[in-house]
């Protein structure tokens, strides 16, 4: 029953199970003592006349009962959540920019879609500007919906050339997803099964000579397979799951979604609308440890570019450190008896 879940995850199940104790009994108890002509109370209590008194005094304990459990188990939630929880020493920010793959090969799907050059380097020309870095979501191979088919990452000179110039200048990279393919009627299992995990982070670390610890999971959607296997194939941060704060999972650190100021996106969708930057400000100062999460294709105006710049320059002006997922885990790994992370090959 429990199998493949985290002790969090049981407590939580069990916690579940004693709420609807809690609201059982006392709907019973409300029941006998309401004393409305209801033919079914009626009929039921002139079954248990006799036993009445016992119908209350158990319903009463089992809902007393239920109360004491509800309390116990919610404090060792508490208990779990405060020694497993990822806590920053300082207040960060991470910059994540996803969707990096073949352009050279699906500019004439993907173009209309604002994924191009221009656009990739029109954010990355603002991030360096502020000499802020960010973690890039690179994904091996790109499927293609319309045609079915794949294309490799290690096909476009271009692109390769352009993460290896900003991974010169501290940019962090990192596997998002083995071909970006979530649509559950056209892809196959990409994305959960171990060998393509495996075989996508191999190709993008021989492509760029650098061990990759961040998984960046494409439309933000997980399985607990994908999970376990992103995990045992040796990623030491994994972002954008379904957790409600960062915590630790052994050695591994786990995020929640981060804070994306777009507020109606869609795969096949041209209508980004951008949140003023002064929303991203407010959501950032909500958290001692944030992640702006982006995609460069949404910029396709000067007035959503300049919010990323307002935004960057607020966090300059106030001296915030920005950092990479890897260096936030060095910093907030530091203080746990583990290994130390491969910088390179």
């Amino acid at each position: 029953m429990f199998e493949g879940l985290d002790l969090h995850e049981i407590y939580s199940l069990v916690l579940g199970w004693i709420t609807y104790l809690i609201l059982i009994a006392l709907a019973i108890l409300l029941f006998i003592k309401s004393g409305k002509s209801i033919k079914f109370q009626e009929k039921l209590l002139k079954f248990s006349k006799k036993n009445k008194s016992l119908l209350i005094h158990l319903s009463l304990a089992v809902f007393i009962l239920s109360l004491v459990a509800f309390g116990i188990m919610s404090y060792m939630i508490s208990g779990l959540d405060t020694s497993t929880r990822a806590v920053s020493p300082q207040k960060l920010v991470i910059i994540e920019i996803d969707d990096y793959w073949n352009l050279e090969d699906t500019g004439e799907y993907f173009d209309k879609y604002g994924y191009n050059m221009e656009t990739f380097r029109a954010v990355s020309d603002i991030i360096d500007k502020h000499n802020f870095v960010a973690t890039l979501g690179v994904s091996p191979h790109i499927f293609i919906e319309e045609t079915r088919e794949t294309f490799d990452l290690k096909d476009d000179p271009i692109m390769i050339s352009y993460l290896k110039e900003l991974q010169d200048g501290g940019y962090e990279l990192a596997m998002h997803g083995y071909s970006h393919c979530r649509n559950k009627y056209y892809c196959p299992k990409y994305e959960e099964v171990y060998f393509n995990v495996m075989q996508g982070k191999t190709e993008i670390e021989q492509l760029f000579g650098r061990r990759l610890i961040t998984y960046l999971p494409p439309g933000n959607q997980w399985t607990t397979e994908q999970y376990e296997n992103v995990k045992d194939a040796g990623f030491k941060f994994i972002a954008n799951t379904h957790v409600p704060v960062a915590y630790y999972d052994e050695d591994v650190i786990i995020t929640p979604k981060g804070y994306d100021p777009i507020y109606h996106y869609d795969w096949y969708g041209l209508d980004f609308r951008h949140t003023d930057y002064v929303e991203w400000i407010d959501a950032y100062e909500e958290s001692d440890f944030f992640i702006l999460q982006l995609h460069c294709n949404t910029f396709d105006t000067q007035e959503k570019l300049d919010d990323l710049d307002n935004f960057l320059a607020h966090l300059k002006e106030n001296n915030v450190k920005v950092t990479t997922y890897s260096e936030a885990y060095a910093l907030l790994i530091k203080d746990r008896q583990f290994s130390p992370l491969p910088k390179q090959f």
